[in-house]
């Protein structure tokens, strides 16, 4: 009977795990800021009415019955104007949201002169 010997090969990396907790955790992040920047359209809407759902609800079908109605040009126009602004709101939530990305780089312990 013989026993198992261990290899002597290299000891495992851990380069796909790193790469999989920082596509985890940058995915994450962008689920949860673009989940704000819908969250913010829809506070846009219940504000216009006046805080009440059936109000929310009236801008909303008012809204789409504009649209609806709209010539090419207009839509054209409008959904370029709704891409700019959510962008805008996706950078500021972005920007506000920014600490969640620093566990992604590891930070040294070293400080300017060299010392740890």
């Amino acid at each position: 009977m013989s026993a198992a010997v261990p290899s002597a090969g290299p000891a495992p990396t851990f380069q796909w795990a790193d790469a999989c907790y920082a596509a985890l955790r940058l995915a994450g992040w962008l689920a949860t800021s673009v989940a704000l920047v819908a969250a913010l359209w829809v506070l846009f809407f219940v504000m216009l009415g006046e805080f009440t759902f059936a109000g929310a609800l009236l801008h909303l079908e008012n809204f789409a019955a504009r649209y609806v109605a709209a010539d090419p040009e207009r839509r054209a126009a409008f959904e370029a104007q709704f891409w700019i602004a959510s962008g805008v709101l996706f950078l500021v939530a972005g920007v506000l949201r920014r600490h969640a990305l620093r566990d992604l780089f590891p930070h040294s312990k070293e400080t300017a002169d060299g010392q740890v």
